[in-house]
């Protein structure tokens, strides 16, 4: 109730997440009845959907305000994949949480070798990188997401992880991160109502890991309240 959403794959038909008008109206009306009060659209923006742009986003935006009808708050952002496309993308403009916040992932599987500098060098240009689910991302030890942290870097934290949808050492890692006050955001990454209503039922949380979600939850929404 009241949830202000920043990671979200809600824009129909730019990636693997909602693909019709029709689907993301049902999932909008889902989401009011939830309480849901304000979502981020953020659409994977990476070599595997070499149409994204930032442009080109920003016009499908403009097509998904026009059609939902909702009392949901919608902002326009996006995921951007650290590849090889990345630098491309930098360049022709990308589209950031509140004033300078890029949400930022790497491949499960492994990341960058320069993943530092290539985060320093965003910070160097005046952005704040937001990690999406750190926890996911195995190939890294806990010291190094710490490291990250210790730099100055935010994370994101999937409620997904908590509900076990990627597997049970995920879920412990999401709640090794959330006991040390190592994450700043909370985010859904929607792709599909019924797994999004799958996590609602499956999650599972302490009394002090819902103190650290609300914490999250008040830092959603004082970053996007300008924007």
């Amino acid at each position: 109730m009241g949830m202000t959403d920043v990671h979200a794959h809600l824009l129909p038909g730019v990636d693997d997440g909602i693909r019709t008008f029709e689907e993301a109206e049902e999932a909008v009306r889902s989401l009011e009845q939830l309480g849901v009060q304000r979502m981020v659209l953020t659409p994977h923006v990476m070599e595997d959907y070499p149409t994204n742009s930032a442009g080109g986003l920003k016009q499908r935006f403009a097509e998904f305000t026009k059609s939902i009808k909702s009392g949901i708050r919608f902002s326009l952002a996006a995921e951007y994949m650290l590849d090889a496309a990345f630098t491309r993308h930098l360049e022709e403009g990308v589209l950031l949480l509140g004033d300078n916040r890029l949400l930022v992932e790497t491949s499960y599987l492994s990341g960058p070798s320069d993943l530092k500098e290539i985060l320093y060098g965003l910070s160097l240009k005046g952005y704040v990188p937001m990690i999406a689910h750190p926890e996911r991302y195995l190939y890294l030890p806990d010291e190094a997401i710490e490291e990250l942290v210790n730099l100055g870097y935010e994370l994101q934290l999937n409620l997904p992880s908590l509900a076990g949808l990627y597997g049970k050492e995920v879920k412990k890692r999401a709640g090794t991160f959330l006991a040390k006050g190592l994450y700043t955001y909370l985010g859904s990454d929607f792709h599909r109502l019924s797994l999004y209503r799958h996590c609602i039922e499956k999650i599972e949380v302490s009394g002090k890991q819902i103190k650290q979600l609300e914490r999250l939850l008040e830092n959603n929404i004082h970053l996007m309240e300008n924007h």
